[in-house]
């Protein structure tokens, strides 16, 4: 705003915010303190249905003309709107819980369906032209200008599958203009749900406009809301989202640190790079536990893992303890793992292999490939027992992977007196003493 303007605006106004209370004497109204100080010419700000932050329905500006240019017998005066921060202390905020203000209108009409509005006013660039030769009251606006409230704008969060709506945002467009689409957070592999619900137990797996889930929302949700400006109202102002979902828990895998941090047994990845173990520690709770998750590689490799079977409770041990029946590892190349049995393990009544100690029947193992892979036995071990199983793969279950690049071997203080023979994939090991 220019200086001339704001010089205007310094001599020329004052906000008066009309309260009464009941009982109490005054020698002169609001009013007629403004007519004498020449104060004459007054707008009226209707919050129409809503209230200001002054608690009343109702502000007045008035203005002394007397002390403005005018120009060919008429002054032209700048309004401001009630919160504009020109006003200091004294700016305000209109407010209706459940609408947001589309604007403020010279005119209104009375409808069925409620109010119409025109003469939207625009207070950067309209101007209040009045006679600076006229009669005027402070009691007696010359312009009222009406709030016209639209509703906020809802999204109501559809269940893609049942149609069971399971949430819905309201919000103000002019105070937040994009609803995101959840997307993987690449630094951390889980998802951000932005403002669209959680569902416990499942996985945001896109966002559709229809119910049938053929018009995909991309990044951000537009909503399907009008706002007519010209007449101050809405339509469509309630939509409705549909969601899919994936069961379970699940991460888009970018680095080594984030398949780390978010391994569990019941967790499902997504892998989206080739990841390099080397160095790092493979997650006990796959090396022992009963996996029942979700490995998509999409082609990738995990390399250079290093395991050891040192813990005497565990009955599988493997880069997987167990894979049970709802476990899916699928398109995962594996290069450079080692397994190492070492001194003083538990024997008696367990499964060991390379890839697993025990899979289901049912479990979901294809397009998984093993380039290179090392079995070793520490000469530490006792295997005077025969209630075991080892195998290059898995100790028990079957898998459709090529076993034909894991070798074996005897590591530890006398590898000499360690025998290890491989029949069909399943593991032997004799101790000779001398």
């Amino acid at each position: 705003m220019n200086r001339k303007l704001k010089a205007i605006l310094t001599a020329a106004l004052i906000l008066v915010c009309f309260t009464f209370i009941t009982g109490c004497a005054q020698e002169a109204s609001p009013y007629e303190l403004n007519d004498a100080e020449s104060y004459s010419v007054s707008v009226k700000f209707d919050a129409n249905g809503g209230f200001f932050t002054t608690n009343t329905s109702v502000i007045v500006d008035s203005y002394n003309i007397s002390a403005m240019e005018a120009t060919n017998g008429q002054v032209q005066i700048p309004l401001l709107s009630p919160d504009n921060s020109l006003r200091g202390n004294d700016a305000f905020t209109a407010i209706n819980n459940g609408f947001f203000l589309a604007g403020w209108y010279a005119e209104r009409q009375e409808t069925a369906d409620g109010y119409v509005y025109s003469g939207k006013w625009d207070f950067e660039n309209d101007r209040l032209a009045v006679d600076a030769n006229g009669t005027y009251t402070a009691a007696e606006p010359v312009l009222t200008l009406y709030a016209a409230w639209v509703p906020v704008f809802e999204i109501q969060f559809m269940d893609l599958a049942t149609g069971e709506q399971l949430d819905s945002l309201t919000y103000n467009p002019e105070e937040l203009t994009e609803v995101l689409v959840p997307e993987w957070d690449a630094e951390t592999g889980a998802i951000e749900m932005y403002k669209f619900p959680e569902r416990k137990g499942y996985t945001f797996n896109g966002a559709y406009y229809d119910a049938e889930g053929t018009q995909p929302v991309d990044t951000v949700v537009t909503h399907s809301a009008k706002l007519d400006e010209a007449t101050g109202t809405a339509s469509g102002t309630v939509m409705q989202i549909y969601v899919d979902w994936m069961e379970g828990e699940w991460y888009h895998i970018y680095n080594v640190e984030q398949f780390l941090d978010n391994a569990s047994v019941s967790g499902n990845y997504v892998i989206h790079a080739d990841l390099n173990f080397e160095g790092e520690i493979w997650p006990s709770s796959l090396m022992y536990g009963n996996f029942g998750g979700t490995i998509e590689g999409n082609g990738h490799t995990f390399s250079n893992i290093s395991i050891e079977q040192t813990n005497n409770s565990k009955v599988n041990a493997g880069l997987f303890g167990y894979l049970t029946e709802t476990a899916s590892i699928t398109n995962l190349n594996l290069e450079n793992v080692t397994f190492t049995i070492k001194a003083g393990t538990r024997v008696v009544g367990t499964c060991y292999g390379l890839f697993a100690g025990n899979i289901s029947a049912d479990a979901d193992i294809s397009g998984v490939t093993i380039t290179s892979g090392t079995l070793q036995v520490d000469s530490g071990c006792y295997f005077g027992a025969d209630d075991y199983s080892i195998g290059l793969v898995c100790g028990m279950g079957s898998a459709d992977i090529d076993a034909s690049n894991i070798t074996t071997a005897a590591v530890g203080s006398a590898p000499e007196t360690v025998v290890i023979t491989v029949a069909e994939e399943t593991v032997t090991v004799e101790f000779v003493t001398a």
